[in-house]
């Protein structure tokens, strides 16, 4: 539990008000100094900023980026190996009893750029129908001809031409 009394520093995310000011100095008597973002330091009236500099509490400009991750390096490393042997983050997120949000987060932040999903078997088609869309190409198939063989889109014929 957080010892009140001790606390000499308080960041503060929202707009300051004489009933904040007020609630912060019931709570801690001993605030010496108070941060926020510059945008809220700018929509903060200067009669607020003379009375706490009276008080001796100091107002200043601080940016608090992002929190402190949620996870651990366990956790995200299993969610990463995971990816890596191709689960989706759906599969994921239920796997691991973790927010998808939380995942993809992960992922982005700390899956490496080198890492190609396509090195992980991901496809909706199977190797087959790509083998053979692949053949017809070579035996000089047109998109359309193949599209209409294979009932698929055009648009997949060109797609799976181009899986190496």
């Amino acid at each position: 539990m957080l010892n009140e009394e001790k606390v000499t520093v308080v960041h503060i995310s929202k707009s300051l008000s004489s009933k904040l000011i007020v609630q912060f100095m019931d709570k801690y008597p001993n605030l010496e100094i108070i941060t926020c973002p510059k945008s809220i330091y700018d929509r903060i009236p200067k009669k607020y900023i003379e009375a706490l500099n009276q008080l001796d509490i100091e107002v200043n400009i601080k940016y608090n980026w992002g929190n402190n991750s949620k996870f651990d390096e366990d956790i995200r490393n299993k969610v990463l190996d995971l990816f890596k042997k191709g689960l989706s983050p759906k599969n994921i997120s239920e796997k691991l009893n973790i927010p998808l949000k939380s995942i993809y987060y992960l992922k982005y932040k700390y899956l490496s750029q080198d890492f190609k999903f396509n090195d992980v078997k991901r496809s909706k088609y199977s190797k087959e129908l790509i083998d053979r869309v692949q053949r017809y190409k070579k035996d000089g198939f047109s998109a359309i001809d193949v599209s209409k063989k294979e009932n698929i889109p055009i648009r997949t014929v060109y797609y799976l031409n181009s899986i190496k």
